[in-house]
């Protein structure tokens, strides 16, 4: 299962980055963002989709419905899987209490609605790390890092106990909390390298059709 997962997260790594290859292609000579036609730069594959498939009927409205479904399906199951488990790990296990078949589905319910809340206030931290790709990859690494080293603990050294589990855990988690708060304290101290952007081509776009009122705001509620 871990070796599909690892074969199937690259992959879809990987498209990720032939997406933003495409698209800096794409602007190269006219970065959208930099011209002030998007207001944040994780606006930039949605004007990307519009300009390129904007006359084609349908087609938008298809990738918005990718995109949101992608997100919900990934959120239901997360939530899903969280609620189990607390349920069966902390509450069955570590509390060795017994619950029955309804008030289980009843207590999940209510866990998952509580998780989804806890999600929906973390992304206000999100919304204050930069991109939104940034922000994913800071908060899974500082989480998925000491569950990481826990799985290889217990994979390579039998004779580890649950004292040293945890406390190599909250160890980990504790360094990884400190690299992530430094980066973000520090972070308007670094300058950021990134590729060169210009608007030298960008004279004929103003009056193109994309450019109106209309299109830039509707790209941009839907972002907010």
């Amino acid at each position: 299962a871990l070796l599909i997962d690892a074969i199937g997260g690259s992959f879809i790594v990987l498209l990720t980055i032939l997406i933003g290859v495409i698209v800096y292609a794409y602007y190269a000579d006219c970065d959208p963002y930099t011209n002030k036609q998007i207001e944040h730069i994780d606006q930039i594959l949605p004007y990307f989709v519009m300009e390129v498939l904007g006359d084609k009927k349908g087609l938008p409205g298809i990738f918005l419905a990718c995109v949101f479904s992608g997100s919900l399906s990934t959120i239901s199951s997360g939530l899903n899987s969280l609620a189990a488990v607390i349920i069966e790990d902390f509450y069955k296990g570590f509390m060795g209490r017994q619950l029955s078949d309804e008030r289980q589905g009843f207590i999940s319910k209510i866990l998952s609605v509580v998780l989804g809340a806890c999600i929906m206030l973390r992304t206000y931290v999100v919304s204050h790390l930069g991109s939104i790709l940034n922000a994913t990859l800071s908060l899974f690494g500082v989480l998925e890092d000491p569950n990481m080293g826990v799985f290889v603990l217990g994979f390579l050294f039998p004779q580890a106990n649950r004292r040293g589990a945890l406390v190599g855990f909250f160890s980990s988690l504790a360094l990884q909390l400190w690299m992530f708060l430094g980066a973000q304290i520090t972070q308007k101290q670094m300058e950021s390298d990134s590729l060169p952007l210009s608007i030298a081509n960008c004279s004929g776009t103003m009056n193109s059709t994309l450019m109106n009122w209309t299109t830039t705001t509707m790209i941009s509620t839907f972002l907010k």
